[in-house]
């Protein structure tokens, strides 16, 4: 646990702190992820059919954390992540298999795959790559540079005392993007922009996307 002015920064170790920090990003996500938003999912799917599974999924991991409030205790930040190596032998990506019920899980699936078999450029291998999966920070507690400090412990965390080498990032926010980009010294790589994406798991390669006004996603690489 780290402590910085009115916040704490935590390991996420515990399936209660899992299940609250799940219910934050599925909460935020509906409110204020741009792509989620166009994919029209209530909170209560999101948290069902995806941050709630993927937190248990990788809680052993111990890469995911919090951001607690000193003064009243409460979880008002998260971010989950784990290894690539481990997440690529669990969910090998397979362009035949049916799409997914969450258009956009089939479009991040797409760019894990470029990023491991073109971007990258070497042999993936366990303890190297950090994926970090999604964060979010409650909307009274964003402009205080939380979500910035939560994603340096984070990665500070994984070099440390699991000796990994890099973080793969994908952003759909344009502010996040900024972060690891910019204040993180993140190098982009491929970058797919949602209007033009076609999703070749459809029969007729509808473009899902085509009025979507977020801004493009793009795999960012740091260097840890």
């Amino acid at each position: 646990m780290t402590t910085l002015d009115e916040y704490t920064y935590e390991v996420i170790d515990n399936e209660n702190d899992a299940r609250i920090c799940a219910q934050l990003l599925a909460e935020e996500f509906v409110s204020h992820n741009p792509i989620i938003i166009c994919d029209q999912l209530t909170s209560q799917r999101m948290f069902d059919e995806d941050t709630w599974p993927f937190m248990m999924e990788v809680l052993d991991e111990r890469l995911s954390f919090l951001a607690r409030h000193r003064h009243s205790g409460e979880i008002v930040a998260t971010i989950c992540g784990c290894d690539l190596y481990l997440d690529h032998e669990r969910h090998p990506y397979d362009p035949s298999s049916a799409p997914s019920s969450i258009t956009c899980f089939d479009l991040l699936d797409e760019m894990d795959d470029i990023f491991i078999h073109r971007d990258f450029g070497q042999e993936l291998k366990p303890n190297v790559v950090l994926k970090i999966v999604m964060g979010a920070t409650r909307a009274e507690h964003s402009g205080k540079s939380v979500g910035t400090q939560l994603r340096t412990f984070m990665c500070k965390y994984a070099r440390d005392t699991r000796k990994f080498q890099y973080a793969l990032a994908q952003t759909t926010n344009q502010a996040t993007r900024h972060i690891y980009v910019n204040k993180m010294g993140g190098k982009e790589l491929t970058i797919i922009d949602p209007k033009t994406w076609i999703w070749k798991k459809k029969d007729d390669r509808l473009c899902p996307y085509k009025d979507y006004s977020g801004g493009p996603v793009p795999n960012i690489l740091i260097k840890l």
